[in-house]
Parts: C-alpha cells; structure tokens; sequence
C-alpha cells in the first residue's frame, strides 16, 4: 500500500500533462500539423492581435490585451474539462510553425485571472530557440463561463457548448462529487410555483438578455440553472433551493440596540422554498434599510444613499444561505439593529477549505460548489469570491467601517456591517479618484479609508488589511499613486512612508472640524489636539528612533512652528525626550511613557 499525501493527485495530474505538451512539441518538430499533434488535453494556440496587413507577423507585445481575452475564453474550456488540461501558446494554428510567444508570464496568469477566476499556472518553454508558454489548468469544481457566458468544454480537439445540467451529471459521476451535486427524488411536479416566480424576477433584475432567454415552461427554466437532469430528477441544490422547505432556513430579528428590546421576532416560514425565503428576508431587509438624504457634494449624482450598502447587505446574508454547512440544521441567523443601522449575519459552521477571517478577501473557496454555482446563475451573487470584495468598497466608500468576518465556537461564523449616515467629504474623495476604474477597486478603497484613519501607512502594515503579501501591498500603493484627485497624485511617498496628499486631504478637510468627523475618527491627525499630537509621535516612534518637528508637520498639516511648538510640549510632559544635535539635527526620541519595554530612552539616538 502507497502512501498518500493531499494534492498528490493534482501533482501527478500536472505532470501527466507535462508529459503530454513534450509529446505534442515533438510532433511539432516533426512537421505534424497541430491538427494532428493535438490532444484533448492540449491545445496549441497563436496570440491573438499579432497579424498585420497582409498576415504578416507583428512583433509580440508583454501585455496584449486581445491575447489576453482570447487565451481567457480558452482557460475556461480547459477547466471544465475533465481533468484540465494545457494550453500551448505561440504556435501557428495552421502550419504548426513555431512563432514564439511575446506575453509576460506573470502579467498574463494575472489578468486571465481577472477576467475568468481561474489562476491557472504559467510556464516558459524554449523550443529551438523559440520561446512558448505554456498554461496548465486544473479541473474546475463548478462550471466557469467565459467572456461571453458560456460554459464550454473540450471534446475531440474542440470546445464545444455544454450546458449546467450535463455539467453536473458528469461531475456526480466523477469521485469526491460535491453533495449539493447529488441526484434526489425530487422532480419537476415538486417545484414551489413561487420559487419559480422568485427566480424569474431575480433573473430579470439581475440580466433582461438572460431572463429572456430562459423564457418558457419551469422545466426550461430548472435545466438553464443546471439543477434539472436529463432524466428529470432535480439536484440537491435544485430542491433545497425551488421546493418546499420542512424547516425554516434564514431568520430574520429587529432589535432596537444590542440586548435590548425585540422589535420583530423572526418569522416561522416552514413550507417555502429557500429562494422564497430569501425573498421576504430581502424585501424586508430593503425595508429596514432607510434611505438617508445627502448634502451637497461633487462627484455623485443621486439624492439619497441606504444606511448601509444594499450590495454589502445582500452579500452577507447570500454568503452565510450558501456557504454554511447544510448539514448542521440550524437558521442563518440575521439581526438588524435600528438604532446601530447595522446588520449581524450568523451563519452555521466554520471557515472552510483553509479560509480564514484574515483571508476571506482575498482567499476562494466553496463548500457547496454546485449550490453556489446556482446562485450565480440566478444573478443572486457575484463571480465566486468577488462579492466580498465589493462588500468591503462599497462599506468604505461610504465612510463606514469595513466589514467584521470572524469564526466563532460553534463552529459558526459571523460578519457584521455598521452603517448609518455616509460621510459625504469621504464619498466626494472616492468619487474624485481617477481614473475612474479605480473607484471600483478595493485595494485602493481600502488604502484611502487607511489614510484618512492614520497618519501614515506602509506596505508591511498594509498586509493584514488588505489580506496581501509585502509585494502585492507595496504593488497596491503603487497603483494608488497612480491615482489622481483634481490635477494631483492621490497619495505620496514621505521618507519610508506612505500619506495622502494635500489635495486629497483638502477634499475632506473642509469638514474637518466636524464633531461627527472626529467621531468617525476621519482626518483626526489633522490639525491634532496635544493628545492627538501624542498618538501620532507614538505611531511614527513605534518604528522610526527619532521624530522631527519637519515630520510632524508633514504628517499633521501644522505650520513648522505649531508642529515644533506641540513637540516640544510633549518633551515637557515627559513623553518625548531631545535628541542630540541642533539646526537640521535637531530631533526628538521617545520619553519614557512612550518607550516599548525593554528599550533605553536613548537607544538608537543619533
């Protein structure tokens, strides 16, 4: 007997397609023709966008936006192919001639994944000088659709269409299929009528062209979603979700504030579907969820904003129905609390497949891959993972706190959103942010929210709050100084440090002295009280050994005489101490009440 290690069987997997590409190359070298060479497991592809006038070969580019796009959709096949597959890329589709790859590797996997979700694996190859990529996909756990929306797979060399249903089927044959995945009795005849409704008016919200498409008999409708086998049996998924429910899934309460009195008790909805409990609970959740009338401000058009972000609050109740664990037979259970304009979902079981509260951002994983598939289909959630995202920006774009996620005994997990009236000087910088993309990308929401929270920030503490190694953070604040508002840079360098710029500071400084402002705790280093002066010296102290009255000044907006004036009555409360030096020299280090234990007041000194 071998033994096993987990992810064996996706090294072997890869492997086996190594072999296979060095197989197909050699063909190629023989003068077989990629028809030929071909597999279904490997498919030889020219970057698109390199023919000129004439056909003639164009230099290849690093970033190929057109390639990029072209080897997406491919990616997509490959993945809901049985066994994923390889993609060989800079060979010529007709002749086999080897033309040679011109894509950066690292940009490529990068934006493949952004427009499909599928991080695929990027290898360079030299073949006679010539230099070829090649991309290994592994087997999707749930159908991914393409650019267009279609879901294809490879069959004889080609992708062909293939829809959920037949999707699934095959994946209940294969072994270690996903539950939700599985046959029942259930069928057609068991259907809740207002299920149906429900999904119809999803449908037609979430995409008119779809809703259109799936029009006609229920049948129609259940084997769009791929929850109707061709034997016309429903999936697990397909019943839970359309047929009438023994229990109650999702339980909604009100409450004034926390622990106190119970406005609404949650409502027994025994005998409906799951898709027509989410339905009251979304209408009643819109209702709960008052409209707030904005003051004046550029950038933004409409009148009025939701206490909290419907999106963020469809996406915490929508992430705890479908990834919970369906085994455990408890609610999800939903408080809203009036006076808080906040929302607490508690869902049933833990964090699953290694997600943890500090990489539910950024980490993709789905207990129930066919349940959230339906989901998708149903236009209910975003692209696997992206709703999260967008949870996040659209909190921080208002000026609320980010969402709270966390694992709880149980196990069970919890996220809490906190809204009430938006900070409109925080909304009038998001929405001055260009270009304009960048105000839907949650790296730089959150490193904006950081800065209008702290004095400064870096890529090593931006780790933690954007759930991103070292790397990726110092790349995200790159991407943020890209950014503009009015004629300057969003955000600047400032010795090792990162801070907003004046410009971006002046967009909401003009309320700054707001008690409401200083209470949401936005921009409170500007301009600061001596205790604010203290916490920002404490900031800079706890990782730089001295502070100058030219720091404080940069960091806190005073004029260098009211930055030297603050320091120095800091030095005679005792929590700074001078430096040695004068002139430009001149520098303070941290007091005893500031010092980190262990550490001499004039350790590090100058």
């Amino acid at each position: 007997m071998s033994s096993f290690s987990p992810g064996s069987d996706l090294v072997e997997a890869r492997e086996h397609l190594r072999v296979l590409v060095d197989g197909v190359l050699a063909k190629l070298r023989a003068g077989v023709l990629p028809t030929l060479a071909e597999r279904e497991k490997v498919d030889c592809k020219e970057e698109a966008g390199r023919r000129g006038r004439g056909g003639s070969l164009l230099v290849g580019e690093p970033h190929n936006q057109e390639a990029a796009r072209q080897l997406a959709n491919e990616v997509t096949c490959m993945a809901n192919t049985p066994g994923g597959g390889a993609l060989l890329v800079g060979v010529e589709d007709r002749t086999g001639q080897l033309l040679g790859a011109g894509l950066d590797a690292e940009w490529l996997r990068h934006r493949v994944y952004e427009h499909v979700g599928v991080a695929s694996a990027v290898e360079e190859r030299r073949v006679e000088g010539v230099r070829l990529l090649v991309l290994y996909v592994a087997e999707a756990r749930e159908p991914v659709e393409d650019l267009n929306g279609r879901i294809r797979w490879r069959t004889g060399g080609h992708c062909v269409g293939v829809d959920r249903a037949e999707w699934w089927l095959h994946r209940q044959l294969s072994a270690g299929h996903d539950p939700m995945a599985q046959v029942t009795q259930r069928t057609e005849a068991d259907v809740s009528p207002g299920a149906v409704a429900v999904a119809r008016r999803y449908l037609a919200a979430g995409d008119a062209d779809a809703a259109a498409e799936i029009g006609g008999t229920t049948g129609d409708l259940l084997r769009s979603l791929g929850v109707l086998r061709p034997d016309g049996r429903l999936t697990a998924a397909g019943a839970l979700t359309f047929c009438p429910a023994d229990r109650t899934h999702i339980s909604l309460s009100v409450w004034d504030v926390e622990g106190g009195e119970l406005l609404s008790a949650p409502r027994q909805m025994v005998g409906l579907s799951l898709l027509e409990q989410i339905a009251l609970v979304d209408e009643r959740l819109d209702t709960l969820n008052k409209a707030v009338r904005l003051t004046a401000g550029p950038g933004f058009a409409q009148n009025y904003v939701r206490q909290l972000p419907p999106g963020a609050v469809r996406e915490a109740v929508l992430n705890g129905v479908v990834h919970r664990d369906w085994m455990q037979s408890d609610p999800v259970a939903v408080t809203w609390i009036e006076e808080d304009s906040a929302i607490e979902v508690v869902s049933p079981g833990g964090f699953a497949g290694g997600i943890t509260s500090d990489t539910a951002l950024t980490q993709r994983y789905a207990r129930y891959p066919a349940l959230a598939d339906l989901f998708r289909a149903l236009r209910l959630v975003e692209k696997q993972g992206l709703g999260v995202d967008r949870m996040y920006r659209d909190m921080v774009v208002l000026g609320h706190r980010p969402p709270l996620l966390r694992e709880e005994a149980g196990p069970r997990v919890r996220v809490r959103l906190v809204g009430g009236s938006p900070v409109v000087p925080v909304m009038n910088l998001m929405a001055g942010i260009r270009p304009e993309v960048r105000q839907r990308d949650v790296k730089v929401a959150l490193i904006v929210h950081t800065l209008l929270h702290e004095p400064f920030t870096t890529a090593l503490h931006l780790t933690r709050i954007l759930q991103r190694g070292e790397a990726e953070a110092a790349e995200a604040l790159e991407v943020a100084a890209d950014c503009v508002v009015g004629e300057a840079s969003l955000i600047k360098r400032y010795k090792d440090v990162w801070v907003l710029t004046d410009e971006a500071v002046s967009v909401v400084d003009e309320s700054a002295g707001n008690e409401v402002l200083r209470r949401r705790g936005v921009l409170s280093y500007v301009r600061p009280d001596l205790a604010g002066a203290e916490d920002v010296a404490r900031r800079w102290l706890a990782s730089h050994d001295r502070y100058s009255s030219g720091d404080h000044s940069a960091l806190t907006g005073l004029t260098y005489t009211g930055a030297r004036g603050q320091l120095e009555r800091l030095e005679r409360a005792g929590l700074l101490l001078r430096g040695e030096g004068s002139g430009r020299s001149a520098h303070f280090i941290a007091g005893p009440a500031l010092q980190p234990t262990g550490r001499s007041p004039r350790d590090g000194d100058g």
